[in-house]
């Protein structure tokens, strides 16, 4: 692919992304290529409960009776998010309005994806498929989701990447512990990577990832209005509920027990162990094993959570593991273009699908990704690309 069709693909691509931006908070052209969501409901969670501690009640956002609320829209979730992250990004948000702050982290979100973007063009600009890569985080239509949402989650993806890269290209560096702290702060995802890393002796990596982590939430665990964020964690991890994962076959074949999917989750665990044990595969490709396998299984994974496969197929093609001339690049484009979710809103069902239709759009992307996964060991075992 030359590089002069790689940088008209990128300039298209910054204009795609931007207009994801006017869709998602003014235009809504895009909406139908999309599954609802309630505008705020997600973000309002952080800046709803700092107020709410602010005004002596909880950081899960409860108030104490006649305070008048920070914001009566969007059926704000209740918070579940860190403490620490909590009060770091709701207590500067304090100081504008609700829908103020709410474009303010449009903002941070819009800046951060530049600064990630900017880092990796700067690190790789000689590499052959630079342009393309980058295009395809710009473009993958979950961004949608979660800029809609002005969700948190782009930052768990922003320290993920730091963190493999740094992994990668440095190996077991207090530096790669630091992203991996961050990463755990904005959302406990990377707790599945540490059997792994102490696999592959990254011991300093854990070792301050990990003690940051406790040293950031254990004292928290200690007072009241901070130990539910454990009691949170822990409940979820109990849980097997159909959302946009593969529970999500209950709404599609009803005899099947959701029992059965968590025993599947256990086994395909038990795998992967098995598999870096055995085949001892390189870093990156284990990581992005168990990225796929907490997309899979997570009891509350959502759409806005397959945005961390744009930053994966970037690194794919920059440390080529994947490459645009193989067949291996065929779901990596389909889980870049939106869903057919179209199909049932121009047969006239509504924003928000039922659970069943719902399900069949959470199948696809599952489907795709182990498609990807299958695929990526086929041809990783058949090259050999082993640590």
């Amino acid at each position: 692919m030359r590089k002069k069709f790689q940088i008209i693909l990128f300039i298209i691509s910054i204009i795609i992304h931007i207009f994801f931006y006017i869709s998602a908070n003014w235009t809504h052209t895009l909406d139908m290529f999309f599954e609802h969501v309630t505008r705020g409901q997600d973000f309002f969670q952080i800046p709803n409960a700092a107020y709410a501690f602010l005004h002596g009640g909880t950081l899960t956002g409860n108030l104490p009776a006649n305070i008048h609320p920070y914001t009566t829209c969007c059926g704000v979730n209740s918070n579940v998010y860190h403490p620490f992250f909590t009060l770091l990004i709701g207590m500067p948000l304090q100081f504008f309005a609700p829908w103020v702050a709410f474009s303010i982290w449009t903002f941070v979100h819009l800046l951060t994806t530049t600064i990630l973007l900017f880092f990796l063009w700067n690190k790789f600009k000689s590499h052959r498929y630079i342009y393309l890569a980058l295009s395809l985080f710009l473009v993958n239509s979950y961004h949608y989701y979660e800029i809609h949402h002005a969700q948190y989650h782009f930052l768990f993806n922003f320290f993920t990447i730091f963190f493999i890269y740094e992994s990668i290209k440095n190996g077991d560096t207090k530096r790669a512990g630091l992203w991996l702290f961050l990463s755990l702060l904005v959302k406990p995802i990377g707790l599945l990577w540490i059997l792994p890393l102490l696999l592959y002796k990254r011991f300093k990596t854990v070792a301050v990832g990990i003690g940051l982590y406790a040293l950031f939430t254990l004292p928290f665990q200690m007072v009241p209005f901070g130990q539910y964020y454990l009691s949170n964690f822990i409940s979820v991890v109990k849980l097997s509920f159909p959302t946009y994962n593969l529970y999500s076959l209950v709404h599609i074949i009803p005899s099947l027990p959701a029992e059965f999917i968590k025993i599947t989750s256990y086994a395909t665990a038990a795998l992967l162990i098995i598999f870096q044990l055995l085949k001892k595969p390189n870093l990156f490709l284990i990581i992005i094993l168990w990225i796929f396998y907490q997309l899979l299984f997570y009891s509350l994974t959502f759409p806005y959570h397959y945005t961390i496969l744009a930053g994966i197929f970037v690194l794919g093609l920059i440390f080529n593991i994947f490459t645009p001339k193989k067949i291996l690049f065929l779901p990596v484009v389909l889980l870049t273009l939106p869903t057919p979710i179209v199909l049932f809103h121009l047969t006239g069902f509504p924003p928000s699908l039922p659970p069943k239709e719902y399900s069949m759009m959470a199948l696809y992307s599952a489907s795709l990704l182990i498609l990807l996964t299958l695929t990526i060991l086929s041809k990783t075992y058949a090259k050999k690309i082993i640590k």
